[in-house]
């Protein structure tokens, strides 16, 4: 009779490890289930943020070089009418982006590509508070 207790302990405690192990298999799988998700989530969220980031700087960039433009060739037609000259006028202000465009040549390495990195990291590492 003895031996029956003892074999029906081990029996017990055999099923109830069964039961345990099930239930720890199922916690894992929901587990790294969710751990799923959350990443899809993350990277759905990080994929938006830089979809709607892409389009809000093109549509900026042309409205921007609408604006400049109309604005340049005013000054161009302002400056034309100082010298007597619209053709002057237009050179001058074509003389002035030859300049910018030296001055971005120039600062280039040293200022402009160290300062878009820096914006592109920190976009990329940005803090999220409402996480």
């Amino acid at each position: 009779m003895e031996d029956y207790k003892v074999k029906l302990e081990n029996e017990e405690e055999k099923d109830d490890l069964k039961s345990r192990t099930a239930k720890l298999k199922d916690s894992v799988s929901d587990y790294v289930k969710t751990y799923a998700d959350l990443a899809k989530a993350k990277a759905t969220r990080g994929a938006s943020n830089a979809v709607s980031g892409v389009v809000i700087g093109v549509v900026s960039l042309v409205l921007a070089l609408f604006f400049l433009s109309f604005l340049f060739t005013a000054i161009a037609w302002w400056v034309g009418g100082l010298v007597n000259s619209t053709a002057g006028g237009f050179f001058i202000v074509a003389a002035f982006f030859l300049l910018l465009i030296i001055l971005l040549f120039a600062l280039k390495k040293k200022v402009i590509v160290p300062m878009i990195r820096n914006s592109i990291i920190s976009k990329v590492y940005e803090y999220d508070k409402n996480i």
